[in-house]
């Protein structure tokens, strides 16, 4: 048990020292890597070229893209889990709970004219 944990910090110090040692990315003189980044966000070089217009249409289909398959995998976690349990009324509020999860995810459209139509009709 000792041996391995003398070998085990020494793997880690010899990693770590290679670390240490890698060589830098070259910068020009008196820029620290912060302005770098800055300096070529702004000239166009990383995407956006610091436009942000937009934002939140990105990061709704980023979030959407990952949520889909991490929802569905969940409920079908929580599902098996309930059947197995033999409990039918978990197992039908976990269907309805994914089912309207996945329909805000996948159809946020859908969802907003129907909420529209609602409104306008109590309203």
């Amino acid at each position: 048990m000792h041996r391995r944990i003398v070998i085990s910090l020494f793997v880690i110090s010899m990693l770590s020292a290679a670390l240490v040692k890698a060589p830098l990315p070259e910068l020009p003189y008196g820029t620290t890597s912060a302005q770098a980044a800055v300096t070529k966000s702004l000239a166009g070089g990383a995407g956006g070229g610091g436009n942000v217009s937009g934002a939140g249409n990105r990061l709704g289909t980023l979030l959407s893209g990952w949520a889909v398959p991490v929802l569905t995998v969940l409920a079908g976690c929580l599902l098996v889990g309930a059947l197995a349990s033999r409990n039918i009324g978990t197992s039908v509020g976990i269907v309805v709970i994914t089912l309207l999860g996945l329909i805000f995810l996948l159809a946020p459209q859908t969802v907003e004219s129907f909420a529209k139509g609602i409104a306008s009709t109590v309203f």
